[in-house]
């Protein structure tokens, strides 16, 4: 559909800079009630009175409470005026241009590719729009910069740029994004008189300072705080009494007696890792089928969102979860940061969140609506609970959090998007920007610390938050008030009906599982055995370690000489790396699971890749079928090296000849399978008692005799006949070597394997 040419304005002078006293809230309060339909409360009519006076501003504001009216507030005065906010989740910018009352456009890679890159930075700077809702990755690139933040006629009527979720910049706001912390560049390419909004939900002091540093705010600038409890969510912490790998302590989400999906209540299931999150769903999908759901309706009502999952699968998703077909969706921190999906009434945080600030976003997103009930259960080892979190183990998952780059919520599809437009993105999602920090002259600004003091800061907030989320999770105090004093809330605005917030008080309303332990019931779970990989049976592959090594080194040369060309064709794909297709975390898998992926079926069962697999109808891929071809040569090419075959398992499938004429056996129909190949371990180099020590399961004296049954080298091979091992409850031939006259013997009715001293005649 072709888009209408944008009107040609007259010059129209620069916004004006108002004066504390010709600032009237009253008007302002009755302008947003006429056009927006909303009558905002005083904190936000304050807060819009420090823009139109060119401050920057601070908004430390709890989720739900209201934030985004802010944005638009300062708008009302002149319909000239536009404002910019940087936001981080497409779908929602998407949503709020749509239904906004104002003239708003979403600038992000689905909205380039649709309407064109050059007609939409048009339109902009003309003054098509008076609210732009941009991405970071958009806002910081020079394509966006040239054709946009260099036309004066767009700088002088621009009344203030916001920054949503500023808690992106820094490492431990709980959903970092590299672009975020490269926000700081917006400072040089702005003119003095446009002032910098920045908002969030969790805005503790260490994440506070950091983000002022970093955006380059003046250190006077106001902050407008609203406490962040959310007194309409429950909270609670559970013990994981079953392992990790069953995830049954999840299965609380789907009741016995659900009848349909709508039985089942709407719920987030965060998880910190994509492997994991498309574990889980595969395991709660199993267990609807079990309660009587066909697999379509399991397969709908239960679905998976991540980094990864294509552009156009996370609209559908986010859509069906607002209508209420989708009732668990299994997500990491892709799904939120501003994301408004008021139905979700319950959170589950399966293992520790990277840090608290992450911890208390998740909550969050239960009931947004403040006039609703929510619940966020958070579930852990027995062990964190008795001992908390080390600062090694929080910095390692975190570094991995940071690596995952979960919270971009942005797939391979929407970068090369963007790379098609212009907006280059390199290697780790980060953006290639190398502009220098601008300098605003006039007044103090935060001042940057040095590295010294940086590295001693770093290290104060990391116990910090260590500190609130062990407390939290110990329940040695009301979790709530872990929250509060996290947060400093008893410093800031209350909720109060009608003043600050649509929140009202109600007496049902439960805090916590310590405050109220008996209103909090852990359902009774029992777990059947259900056949699966065992314990410990990682090691059971000879010279896993060496299996390990090779896999590790064809795949990551597969991955950035084959696999990128496949995926992407010929395509310029230099600035992507090949671990974006198939991670280091999924290559760990291959090498360490100790068994030959052969099949599909082996595929599925130990190791998750997006690229494997069908989203929905769950069958091999190409890229999967690839994957197998590279692997096949590598498990061959070991066995000839090392001149080994598969050994048995146990004892009874130890095969033994059953009778000295049994060479002389008939031949079998199914001789045309493989004979084993059995060879001298000694003669190849190859120290018995270390080769068996890397079978578990399978005993010395049995793999010995296998061993000592070897055809010396001067003789031709034997060709092996297919025969069948003993049944159960059989006797076995007598052993070849004869038991000596004294020692131990095996007395009448003695069971095989028991002992008894002899006694001489």
């Amino acid at each position: 559909m072709a888009q209408p040419t944008p009107p040609s304005l007259p010059a129209i002078p620069p916004v004006r800079k108002y004066k504390p006293s010709e600032v009237n809230l009253s008007t302002l309060s009755e302008r947003a009630l006429a056009k927006l339909k909303k009558k905002p409360f005083e904190w936000q009519l304050k807060a819009a009175k420090h823009l139109l006076c060119g401050e920057d501003l601070i908004l430390d504001v709890g989720t739900g409470c209201g934030k985004s009216l802010v944005f638009q507030l300062p708008l009302l005065l002149d319909d000239m005026d536009i404002s910019m906010v940087v936001s981080p989740l497409s779908a929602l910018m998407v949503e709020q241009a749509e239904s906004s009352a104002l003239s708003t456009v979403a600038v992000c890679a689905e909205t380039l590719e649709e309407m064109g890159r050059d007609t939409m930075f048009e339109r902009i700077v003309s003054g098509y729009y008076q609210q732009i809702l941009v991405s970071p990755e958009i806002v910081i690139s020079p394509a966006f910069r040239k054709a946009v933040f260099s036309k004066q006629s767009f700088t002088d009527r621009l009344r203030c740029v916001c920054v949503d979720e500023a808690h992106c910049i820094n490492i431990w706001g709980g959903t970092f994004r590299p672009d975020y912390a490269q926000l700081g560049v917006l400072r040089g390419r702005l003119p003095s008189s446009v002032p910098l909004l920045i908002a969030s939900a969790t805005l503790p002091t260490h994440v506070l300072e950091d983000v002022r540093r970093k955006l380059q705010l003046f250190q006077d600038a106001p902050i407008i705080s609203v406490t962040n409890d959310r007194p309409n969510v429950s909270l609670s912490v559970r013990k994981m009494r079953f392992s990790e790998e069953s995830k049954a302590d999840c299965r609380f989400l789907i009741m016995l007696n659900a009848q349909s999906p709508s039985d089942i209540a709407q719920t987030a299931l965060y998880v910190n890792q994509r492997t994991t999150c498309e574990d889980a769903c595969d395991v709660l999908r199993k267990w609807a089928r079990h309660v009587g759901f066909s697999r379509e309706a399991a397969s709908a009502a239960i679905v998976f969102y991540h980094a990864k999952v294509g552009t156009a699968r996370k609209r559908e998703i986010e859509a069906k979860v607002k209508s209420g077909e989708v009732r668990i969706i299994v997500c990491t921190e892709a799904l939120g940061m501003g994301c408004d999906i008021r139905s979700l009434k319950r959170v589950v945080m399966w293992q520790m969140p990277l840090s608290f600030c992450g911890l208390v976003q998740r909550a969050g997103r239960a009931a947004r609506d403040m006039t609703q009930k929510g619940e966020a259960i958070l579930i852990v080892s027995g062990a964190t609970i008795a001992k908390g979190v080390s600062e090694t183990q929080m910095s390692v998952a975190l570094e991995e959090g940071v690596l995952e780059h979960e919270s971009e919520n942005r797939a391979e599809d929407e970068e090369e998007s963007l790379r098609n437009e212009g907006i280059a993105v390199g290697p780790g999602n980060e953006l290639e920007s190398v502009e220098e920090l601008g300098v605003r002259v006039g007044r103090t600004q935060a001042a940057t610390k040095s590295k010294g003091k940086g590295k001693r800061a770093d290290e104060r907030y990391n116990q910090h938050e260590l500190s609130a989320l062990n407390k939290y999770v110990s329940g040695e105090c009301c979790r709530r008030e872990v929250w509060n004093v996290f947060f400093g809330n008893e410093r800031k605005l209350q909720l109060q009906y009608p003043a600050t917030s649509t929140f009202r008080p109600d007496p049902s309303l439960l805090c916590c599982d310590v405050c109220d332990p008996d209103s909090f019931k852990v359902e009774d779970i029992t777990l059947e055995k259900v056949k699966g990989l065992a314990r410990g049976r990682k090691k059971q592959l000879p010279y896993a370690e060496e299996l390990g090594k090779r896999i590790r080194t064809k795949l990551e040369a597969w991955r950035e000489d084959t696999l990128l060309q496949e995926y992407y064709g010929d395509s310029d794909m230099v600035s992507i790396s090949g671990e974006a297709l198939l991670g280091d975390d999924v290559i760990s898998k291959i090498a360490n699971c100790g068994k030959y992926l052969r099949t599909a079926e082996d595929l599925a069962r130990h190791v998750r890749w997006f690229l494997a697999f069908e989203t929905d109808t769950q069958k091999l891929t190409t890229y999967g079928q690839l994957l197998l071809n590279v692997l096949e040569p590598i498990y061959t090419k070991l066995d000839e090296d090392i001149g080994l075959v598969t050994l048995p398992e146990s004892d009874e499938d130890v095969l033994e000849p059953e009778s000295e004429d049994s060479d002389k056996a008939e031949p079998s129909t199914t001789a045309a399978v493989p004979a084993p190949r059995i060879v001298d371990l000694g003669a190849q180099g190859i120290d018995p008692d270390t080769f068996y020590a890397q079978r578990p399961g399978v005993s010395t004296r049995a793999m010995r005799k296998q061993s000592s049954s070897a055809v010396p080298p001067s003789q031709p091979p034997v060709a092996a006949l297919p025969v069948t091992a003993p049944k159960r409850g059989t006797k076995r031939p007598p052993p070849d070597v004869a038991a000596p006259e004294r020692g131990i013997k095996r007395g009448p009715g003695r069971p095989r394997g028991s002992r008894a001293r002899g006694r001489g005649k």
